[in-house]
């Protein structure tokens, strides 16, 4: 090789070095470029799996406060049951002692007319009684006055 051919090799081997490393730098932007948009993505991605957990968590306690609130309302319709259970038990009780105690005044009724019944007889035997006490009294004066 001669001495000039070298410095114009150099030359060459300089220009491809540059094509080279001009290649790598454009190759390096658009993966640059690429890693930018897949990092973005990445965030984005990451921002709605947060928002999603966040829903999840809220819809998770949305959950148990409806499955408290089924408890609640299933133990309040229980014990409603067993309230109107007994107070039903209980009207029928009443109903049955009301029933006996219709019977009984009616059957005291019948006694007070019977009773009245009686008292009037009696009345009037008694005004009888006293019309002939009248009578005997009056004779007797009648006769005591002879």
């Amino acid at each position: 090789m001669t001495l000039r051919a070298l410095p114009i090799l150099n030359a060459i081997g300089c220009l491809a070095l540059t094509a080279v490393v001009i290649a790598q730098w454009h190759k390096e932007r658009s993966l640059d470029g690429e890693l930018a948009g897949l990092r973005s993505e990445l965030a984005t991605a990451n921002e709605q799996a947060a928002g999603e957990a966040k829903r999840r968590a809220t819809l998770e306690r949305d959950i148990a406060v409806l499955k408290e609130s089924i408890e609640a309302t299933q133990q309040a319709a229980e014990t409603s049951a067993r309230s109107l259970a007994d107070k039903d038990q209980l009207a029928t009780q009443l109903q049955i002692e009301l029933t006996a105690a219709r019977e009984q005044v009616t059957a005291w009724e019948t006694e007070l007319k019977a009773r009245d019944a009686r008292i009037a007889a009696l009345g009037k035997d008694l005004a009888a009684a006293r019309q002939r006490l009248d009578e005997a009294i009056a004779k007797l004066k009648a006769a005591a006055a002879r």
